[in-house]
């Protein structure tokens, strides 16, 4: 290689640099905003569900949510996701707490992991049932720039047949 090979080479390679630099640090979202806002998703989920108030809890999901409830099938859409809440809540009053561990932003997509407790008490009367459990989430971003919930998985702690 040249003298004047190596000088273009490396006047490309100055040239370059701050170029990518520059491109990866402007229009980087806020990061720690948008990791708040998800971790007060997770306070508004539990605060709806003790509350009784499913309008406000299914407010948190996309139109194309899913959720994959342990021991069963797909929940596809948000219109059946509010079905099988509605239903549980009718019987069941909640009380649920969620310590989120994770998140963490790609673009428009975000994961959340953590762990919940949750008791349901029977509305009929009888036991309460407890679930000491884990779930991961995946969150896209919304055109309001808000954060809704797209695909929740969730189950157990306690071994099968505990739940």
């Amino acid at each position: 290689m040249t003298k004047k090979n190596l000088l273009q080479l490396l006047i490309g390679f100055l040239t370059i640099v701050p170029l990518v630099a520059g491109c990866t640090s402007q229009d980087r979202p806020d990061t720690e905003a948008d990791a708040s806002a998800i971790n007060d998703i997770w306070t508004e989920y539990a605060s709806r569900l003790n509350d009784g108030d499913i309008d406000r809890w299914i407010s948190l999901w996309t139109e194309e949510g899913v959720q994959l409830p342990p021991n069963a099938p797909p929940v596809i859409g948000k219109d059946r996701i509010r079905v099988g809440m509605k239903r549980a809540l009718d019987q069941f009053t909640f009380n649920i707490e969620i310590t989120n561990a994770e998140v963490e932003v790609v673009g428009n997509w975000a994961f959340s992991r953590g762990a919940f407790t949750r008791t349901d008490t029977p509305k009929e009367g009888g036991q309460p049932v407890f679930f000491d459990g884990k779930y991961m989430t995946i969150l896209e971003r919304q055109a309001d720039d808000s954060w809704k919930i797209h695909r929740d998985i969730f189950n157990s702690n306690v071994a099968s047949g505990g739940e």
